[in-house]
């Protein structure tokens, strides 16, 4: 379900921002995703979705059977719920 997604993802960026902050911190430069001021979590899940994941899977969709339609399901679910929530930031931001 989704709500696994969103949790990873927290928790994922929870850890960029640590070290973003780190960085700034140490007037390092901020690694890209890194930066709580500028970083967009819906914006960066849909494109490390459409960039990373989804070709991955589908890459593995082509060696393992009923991987399309057991995983790759889940994945459009996911990836649709992450375009809601980057349509309704635009909303809220007017981009």
């Amino acid at each position: 379900p989704h709500a696994v997604s969103v949790e990873w993802a927290h928790a994922v960026y929870d850890e960029f921002f640590q070290q973003g902050d780190r960085e700034a911190a140490e007037d390092l430069p901020i690694s890209p995703l890194c930066d709580r001021t500028t970083t967009n979590l819906p914006e960066a899940q849909v494109g490390f979705m459409n960039y990373v994941v989804k070709p991955a899977f589908l890459l593995l969709a082509r060696c393992i059977p009923n991987m399309e339609t057991v995983v790759i399901g889940q994945l459009e679910e996911n990836f649709m719920y992450w375009m809601r929530e980057k349509e309704k930031d635009n909303q809220l931001t007017g981009t």
